[in-house]
């Protein structure tokens, strides 16, 4: 009796330090294998159908919108993605539905959701994600910002000279 009280407390706490827990970070890059009106996928990639990942992007809001709180929308790989046109092809959008709502502000750098991902076939045929979320934090993602090179510019007063904005600007 002892010695299976004994097994059963080694299994538990080996199963609550993370081995029953594992979580594979999955990147925007893997999920482009889908191929989204086939649905085929690479093997490595059918494997995480199900499991518990986390991924990293950018909130796109689909539920009630709320300046302060997001439960249900679509995560997608930089923050110049949108629902409207052209969107992002599907294999490049999440739609996550969270457990519990997770503040919106959270997403200006980006942020890391885990949840369990499956893969689904919607109504029009074509396939795509959905995660189940579990939680989410703050991720500083890099990305490329086409409209770096318009904060970037400067005006001089030479700029101005001779154009309906020097006497616009000189008052500033």
């Amino acid at each position: 009796m002892k010695v299976a009280f004994c097994i059963l407390s080694i299994v538990i706490c080996l199963t609550s330090h993370g081995f029953a827990n594992d979580v594979t970070d999955v990147t925007w890059e893997t999920m482009s294998n889908m191929n989204y009106e086939t649905g085929t996928m690479p093997p490595s990639l059918r494997l995480l159908d199900n499991q518990v990942v986390e991924v990293a992007g950018f909130i796109v809001p689909l539920d009630d919108f709320s300046f302060d709180y997001v439960k249900e929308f679509l995560l997608v790989p930089d923050p110049m993605s949108c629902i409207h046109v052209p969107p992002p092809p599907p294999n490049q959008m999440i739609h996550v539905k969270m457990k519990r709502k997770i503040p919106l502000n959270m997403d200006y750098r980006g942020v890391a959701i885990k949840g369990i991902l499956t893969f689904t076939e919607p109504e029009k045929g074509l396939f795509s994600y959905e995660l189940a979320g579990i939680s989410a934090e703050e991720a500083d993602i890099e990305f490329d910002d086409p409209f770096i090179e318009f904060d970037e510019y400067q005006l001089d007063d030479t700029d101005l000279e001779g154009t309906f904005l020097e006497d616009t600007f000189s008052e500033l």
